[in-house]
């Protein structure tokens, strides 16, 4: 059982775009290295706990 996801978005623009959602952080730094190039200087990977509510905050992984 997974205790977090790790989501890949783009901060390119004001929504945020998720572009994956991945079970082990390797993973979602293996993506987000594969379409880095598209939103420049605008990935980002930030892992969120199993049953994370917005107001819980969130704990960013890598940019």
């Amino acid at each position: 059982m997974r205790n977090a996801v790790w989501i890949v978005q783009q901060d390119a623009t004001p929504d945020n775009t998720v572009l994956g959602v991945f079970g082990d952080p390797g993973e979602a730094d293996e993506f987000a290295e594969t379409v880095k190039d598209l939103f420049e200087d605008h990935v980002l990977i930030q892992k969120f706990e199993i049953g994370y509510k917005f107001t819980d905050g969130s704990s960013r992984y890598s940019a």
